[in-house]
């Protein structure tokens, strides 16, 4: 039997499956990055509002926090600072409070963004480590879905970086209320 110039024995050619490749790599970038990323990001949202909502609770100010998972995809991508979610909570009953505890309840968020940095770190640092002598101990692993779980995280470890940073910086962020509301007492 003769080979024909590109065509594999199975009869596939070799377009096809290099195609079919990176459609499936195409179609995982795609479902990572506008699906499961946002409600990645939601999740640690919903920790950090909830680390606010904690301190709010311990010195008695009443508060809320309401969650729309409907709208975490289109929130995601609109650059307003609040689409994601917010924590809302009695302002005259937050001023009364001292600058210690209204340290607190602004830190409580930023402390739970940290957790979940470090948390993601962790499981780089000892899942990777194991991997790599996995490896050199098995070389016929297949590291697809390993690859795969990798990269979601390190987009996420990516995006809370960045509102790790955003959340310290900027003009909306905890430190600026934190130092607003302090100033004002």
């Amino acid at each position: 039997m003769k080979k024909r110039k590109g065509v594999s024995f199975s009869g596939r050619s070799h377009f096809h499956v290099d195609f079919m490749k990176l459609f499936y790599v195409a179609s995982f970038l795609f479902i990572t990055i506008f699906f499961i990323l946002p409600y990645l990001v939601q999740i640690s949202t919903y920790f950090h509002e909830k680390g606010h909502q904690q301190a709010l609770d311990k010195f008695h100010v009443p508060n809320a926090y309401r969650l729309n998972l409907l709208e975490t995809i289109p929130a995601f991508f609109n650059p307003g600072v609040s689409k994601l979610g917010v924590t809302t909570f009695d302002t005259t009953a937050y001023n009364k409070l001292d600058s210690y505890q209204k340290a607190e309840v602004n830190l409580a968020g930023i402390v739970s963004d940290l957790r979940f940095l470090f948390l993601i770190g962790a499981y780089f640092a000892v899942f990777n480590v194991f991997t790599y002598y996995m490896i050199r101990r098995n070389q016929e692993d297949n590291l697809l879905w390993f690859l795969g779980l990798n990269w979601v995280l390190f987009m996420w470890l990516l995006a809370l970086i960045q509102i790790t940073i955003a959340n310290i910086t900027y003009s909306q962020g905890d430190i600026y209320h934190l130092l607003r509301a302090v100033a004002l007492s």
